[in-house]
């Protein structure tokens, strides 16, 4: 079924899953951001923090 609506991006084809289905092919497109970089090294770094501070506290 073609729809006048599609979108055609240039994507490596190794950065893509695609699933398919009965009704057609499902087209996952991986990709990270500088924000999703961000706020997973922000929450790392509060989670190893916390860590250190837990332990240093016990003496």
């Amino acid at each position: 079924m073609e729809n006048d609506t599609d979108v055609v991006v240039p994507v490596d084809v190794r950065e893509m899953s695609i699933f398919e289905s009965d009704i057609g092919e499902i087209h996952v497109i991986h990709e990270i951001t500088l924000g999703d970089l961000m706020v997973s090294t922000a929450l790392v770094a509060m989670i190893v923090f916390m860590l250190i501070a837990r332990v240093s506290r016990r003496d």
